[in-house]
């Protein structure tokens, strides 16, 4: 994926110059975490920077650690000793710290969005937010261990969080972690956290939090041959529940208060059954897999016991699904029919309200296309094609369950890119 900096206008009124320097660092280091390596004329031409000037530039990144040249390979180029420029992974680290029911999944990477080491804390299920940050504690404490052992400095960390989040302010509005609907300040406290560590932080570490879909989308955009001016894409999925994203003119759309793209919450049987967000009717009491494998079980479950087992167990589920549905029991194959005409639903919705020109599919949902699929294209047929239907190209993730981490450490790596004065030695 290729982003192409607009040049925009050198000064602003009121800006000083050293305002102005960071603002051109940030539009090379931006460019260089959307496609790296790249000569010094490829960057020069997507930020509209003079040579001159960007060489200086540069020239600073390289003494802040945050890029570095490599030797040009192509063989059309070789002949001709050049060197490119990408972002250095060597000194700066990123983590990532997946937050969820029962576990922590994190993992520590560099500043260009990738990431080698990764670790599970384990918690116990449903635990109160203020006794399960306790265990946060504990994986950033190993993270700091793990960079200091590196010769690393930690300079940024991005936490998920699977529920409703205002990334802005950075509270955690609704969520299994908070009791659903206790208002946390989830990145003032993992700032706290951090800022505690004694060796291995930066002292301007940038600390970001976000809906776990979202990260998710930004993961999927990097295995997207899509142009730089590339229009709307959309995301819809989950691990277990209903979400998504909106990715929009080179960035991710949050909305006044984080929530664009929640997709699991419209309404779309007024008469259907309560969701757990209080509503009746929502895309989640007919899509989330806790309801379709209620629907499902030959034990009777209730769809509110099976929520705490879903972080640990939704693979589990879905695989006997497949299993059941693959040897034509009955009971499994009309809940995933009706499961896919809701489907076609929410993504005539989505299609409508957003109107993107690309919407991904993944988590149990892609999972299960082989028998959602279907149901959900005979009731798009059905309903009449609208302009926002006719141009929608649908992607079904072919691996489903693909950890956010990734995505985290590109979010990671672009907070870097925007706040380049961080990266203080």
């Amino acid at each position: 994926m290729t982003i192409v900096i607009p040049p925009g206008p050198l000064g602003t009124s009121g800006g000083s110059i050293a305002h102005l320097r960071e603002h051109n660092l940030s539009r090379i280091l931006l460019v260089l975490a959307t496609d790296s390596p790249l000569s010094r004329a490829q960057i020069a031409g997507r930020t509209g920077l003079g040579i001159t000037a960007m060489t200086k530039l540069i020239a600073e990144l390289r003494d802040r650690q945050l890029v570095m040249e490599v030797a040009d390979t192509n063989p059309a180029t070789m002949g001709r000793p050049t060197s490119l420029i990408t972002l250095a992974r060597h000194y700066w680290a990123t983590a990532s710290l997946s937050l969820d029911n029962g576990s922590i999944y994190a993992s520590i990477g560099g500043i260009d969005g990738k990431y080698s080491t990764s670790f599970t804390v384990a918690t116990p299920i449903s635990l109160e937010i203020d006794a399960y940050i306790k265990y946060v504690g504990l994986a950033l404490d190993r993270i700091a261990e793990e960079c200091r052992s590196a010769g690393q400095i930690l300079l940024a960390v991005e936490a998920s969080v699977p529920g409703a989040v205002n990334n802005s302010s950075g509270v955690m509005m609704r969520s299994v972690l908070n009791g659903w609907f206790r208002p946390y300040p989830l990145r003032q406290v993992l700032s706290e956290l951090v800022s505690a560590i004694d060796a291995g932080v930066s002292p301007s570490i940038l600390v970001g939090i976000d809906r776990a879909t979202n990260y998710s989308l930004l993961s999927r955009l990097q295995d997207l041959d899509l142009p730089g001016d590339f229009e709307t894409v959309a995301h819809l999925g989950g691990l277990y529940a209903v979400s998504g994203g909106i990715y929009s003119r080179s960035a991710l759309e949050h909305g006044s208060t984080g929530l664009a793209g929640e997709f699991g919450h419209f309404v779309i049987d007024p008469t259907g059954a309560q969701c757990w967000c209080g509503r009746r009717g929502c895309v989640e009491t007919q899509l989330g897999l806790a309801g379709i494998y209620s629907r499902c079980s030959i034990m009777d479950s209730v769809e509110a016991d099976l929520v705490p087992q879903l972080a640990r167990r939704h693979e589990e589920m879905v695989e006997e699904l497949l299993t059941r549905a693959r040897s034509g029991e009955q009971q499994v194959l009309k809940a995933l029919d009706q499961a896919g005409y809701w489907l076609g639903i929410a993504v005539d919705t989505i299609a409508a309200v957003v109107n993107p020109r690309v919407l991904i599919i993944d988590g149990y949902l892609a999972a299960l296309q082989e028998y959602l699929q279907p149901e959900m294209r005979k009731q798009l047929a059905s309903i009449g094609a609208l302009p926002s239907i006719t141009d929608l190209n649908i992607i079904f993730a072919e691996d489903p369950f693909t950890p956010v981490n990734r995505g985290m450490h590109i979010a990671a790596g672009l907070a870097v890119a925007h706040h380049p004065g961080s990266a203080v030695h």
